[in-house]
C-alpha cells in the first residue's frame, strides 16, 4: 500500500524517539495554536522541538517551537506564519535532533537508491498522433516500454486484439531525449488518435507531504534512519557509540528488506 511523505516521516521519527501529532484547537494566531491534548506536559516542554504542518491550509510549512505553555497546550512558534493557524491544520511535533527537511531527504535518496530495482508501473496517454509523423519524444518516467496501443475509433478504447501495435514495428531510439520510432511500411498511425504506453518507471521523489510512495515502506523506514543517524556519527565516545550502532542495525533491517524489492524489466528498455 501506498504511503505518503508525512506518513514515512513520521514513522521514521517514532524508530528514533519521540513523535506528537495533533490538531490545533485556541488560541490560533500567525504564531501560536493551542492543544488542550498537550496539557498534560510541563510548562517549557516543547521549547526548540520541531514542528510541522502535514494537512490543511498551512500543510508541508516547517517550524521550531520558541516557547510551550502548560496551561490550554500553547506552542508558540517561529517563523510566523502568512496566515493565521486552522483547525485543519494538523500538525507534528518531535525533539530537535533532526529537521524535518533531513528526515525529508533521508527518505528521498533511500528512495533513489532502489529506484533501479522497485520498478513501478507505469501508464500514459499523452501522446496524440501527428499526420505523416512516426517519431516522438518518450514522456519523462518510463524506464521500460512493453506495449503500445493506438486508440480505437472510440475515444479512450484500447483493444489487445485490434489497437496493440506489434513490437517488431516499433523501436526505441536513445539519446538525450529518447524517441519512440514506428515503421510507417508496417503500421498506420491515424492523425488524432492517442498512442497509449505501457511499462515501467521509477518512483518519483516525494516533494509535498501528500506525495505517496509504493515502493515497500519497511525498506524506505530503516534505510532512511540508517542515513540520519550515519549523518550524526563523528568525533568520539558514546554518542559516537550509539549512532554506530543505530545506524548498522537500521541498515541491516533495510538489506533485510531491499531483497523484496527487486522487479524484473519488462519490455525494452529506454536509453538515455
Amino acid at each position: 500500500m501506498a504511503q505518503t511523505l508525512y506518513q514515512l516521516r513520521q514513522a521514521v521519527i517514532r524508530l528514533m524517539g519521540e513523535v506528537i501529532t495533533g490538531t490545533p484547537g485556541g488560541s490560533l494566531a500567525v504564531d501560536t495554536f493551542g492543544c488542550p491534548a498537550l496539557a498534560i506536559y510541563e510548562n517549557d516542554y516543547f521549547n526548540d522541538w520541531n514542528g510541522r504542518f502535514y494537512l490543511g491550509t498551512h500543510k508541508d510549512t516547517s517550524f521550531v517551537v520558541t516557547a510551550f505553555v502548560k496551561s490550554g497546550g500553547v506552542v508558540t512558534f517561529a517563523p510566523a506564519l502568512g496566515s493565521a493557524v486552522v483547525v485543519g491544520d494538523l500538525f507534528e511535533l518531535y525533539p530537535p535532533d533532526f529537521k524535518p527537511e533531513e528526515i525529508n531527504n533521508a527518505i528521498n535518496l533511500s528512495i533513489s537508491m532502489v529506484e533501479q530495482e522497485a520498478l513501478q508501473d507505469k501508464v500514459d496517454a499523452t501522446l496524440v498522433v501527428v499526420a505523416s509523423t512516426y517519431e516522438y519524444d518518450i514522456p519523462t518516467g518510463f524506464l521500460y516500454i512493453d506495449q503500445i496501443f493506438q486508440e480505437s475509433g472510440t475515444s479512450d478504447r484500447y483493444s489487445p486484439s485490434g489497437d496493440l501495435i506489434d513490437v517488431r514495428h516499433w523501436r526505441i531510439l536513445p539519446g538525450t531525449t529518447p524517441k519512440l520510432w514506428f515503421d510507417n511500411d508496417y503500421i498506420t498511425l491515424t492523425a488524432g488518435r492517442k498512442l497509449r504506453l505501457v511499462g515501467q518507471g521509477i518512483q518519483a521523489q516525494l516533494a509535498l507531504d501528500a506525495s505517496t510512495c509504493s515502493v515497500n515502506p519497511a525498506f524506505i523506514i530503516f534505510q532512511a534512519k540508517a542515513l540520519l543517524h550515519q549523518s550524526k556519527i563523528r568525533g568520539t565516545g558514546a554518542e559516537f557509540g550509539e549512532h554506530t550502532t543505530q545506524a548498522n542495525l537500521a541498515k541491516a533491517n533495510a538489506e533485510n528488506e531491499r531483497r523484496r524489492l527487486r522487479v524484473a524489466g519488462c519490455g525494452r528498455k529506454v536509453i538515455f
